[in-house]
């Protein structure tokens, strides 16, 4: 059984080793990725997680920071630890944000939707990232994505249909987005000390009057010309069908491309479950309900394989141990660096 043992690792450190290699002429890429968490949501996190490295590039490892809050449970914070013994090519980060956010007035959303307020100033090594609610599915490698150029916005969204909060505030704009799905420029955000703006305003509006939709209302206000738009395959909604679409797009200020827009909900990246359509998740029919109840069946069966394994646990850390010894191996000043950190607090 020890001679057997010792094969399997020997033939893994060669493996590893002619990987190095071959890497030195293809690099690997990553992603930064962040999603916000609290337990009621815990589940929702897991099956988008997974979706997430289920559909994932061979050649894409995936930064993932988790912020939680003081009195998230402890054996929800191993759950999301036990995915790294699944999936080769991800970190899991998990960011204690405390008490931060609890004096802001609640409405139908808790702490955790302003935790994203924050990323810049929490995340100050990383230029980029992708923000992603927990009540997801990724069906797709989300490099495409997570490369787009911001064209001289710091974020950017898909349109929703609520502009007209805007107009209270005396902003006439056609450009509102949905915060659940964002690609964030943090560079700018810090360089231009937004955070601080977004801070400034929840102390001196500190009323549901002025955050009716939470962190959606105090992004869309304060960063109103810096906003650009996403298509809608990186950020669709759980339309039933094409009509729907068509109906949906017309309410918008400015409408998305017809043709692009029935295309995009053929053939998306994210799947977004917004407000009602989490209730009875998995009564419900439809395209993407149907995917929805697949990748959790797949996050089940994950889960169910979480007990302590000395074997997997040591394979585990062989290939992650030279996951970071490639990413040593490959610097190149233009990337930005892997987190060396498994958890902090803020």
């Amino acid at each position: 059984m020890h001679l057997k043992l010792y094969c399997i690792l020997i033939f893994i450190l060669v493996f590893q080793i002619e990987e190095t290699k071959r890497l030195s002429n293809k690099q690997k890429k990553y992603i930064n990725v962040a999603f916000p968490v609290n337990n009621k949501y815990i589940n929702f996190l897991y099956i988008s997680l997974i979706s997430l490295l289920e559909n994932s590039d061979k050649n894409t490892i995936y930064n993932v920071y988790i912020q939680v809050g003081e009195y998230f449970d402890k054996n929800n914070e191993k759950k999301l630890y036990e995915i790294e013994k699944h999936y080769f090519n991800c970190f899991i980060n998990i960011i204690n944000m405390h008490n931060d956010f609890t004096e802001v007035v609640q409405g139908r959303l808790d702490t955790s939707a302003y935790y994203r307020l924050k990323l810049p100033i929490l995340l100050t090594d990383i230029n980029r990232i992708i923000h992603i609610d927990s009540d997801t599915l990724i069906l797709k490698d989300l490099m495409e994505l997570y490369t787009l150029n911001f064209n001289g916005k710091y974020i950017l969204g898909r349109l929703d249909i609520l502009v007209d909060e805007l107009d209270s505030f005396g902003i006439q704009t056609n450009t509102y987005i949905n915060t659940g799905i964002l690609l964030i420029d943090l560079y700018s955000l810090r360089k231009y000390k937004y955070v601080d703006k977004f801070m400034k305003y929840i102390k001196e509006h500190n009323d549901v009057e002025y955050l009716y939709h939470h962190d959606q209302t105090l992004i869309n206000y304060i960063c109103y010309d810096k906003i650009g738009v996403l298509r809608p395959k990186y950020h669709m909604w759980t339309f039933k069908n094409k009509e729907e679409v068509i109906t949906k797009n017309k309410i918008f200020r400015t409408p998305y491309n017809e043709e692009e827009f029935i295309n995009d909900f053929y053939d998306p990246f994210i799947v977004h479950f917004v407000g009602e359509d989490k209730v009875d998740i998995f009564y419900k029919s439809g395209k993407f309900y149907d995917k929805y109840y697949s990748y959790s069946k797949i996050a089940e069966e994950k889960m169910k394989d979480s007990k302590f394994n000395p074997f997997k646990r040591l394979l585990n850390w062989f290939v992650h141990f030279f996951n970071k010894l490639i990413y040593k191996l490959r610097s190149n000043k233009k990337e930005e660096p892997v987190r060396k950190y498994r958890k902090f607090s803020f």
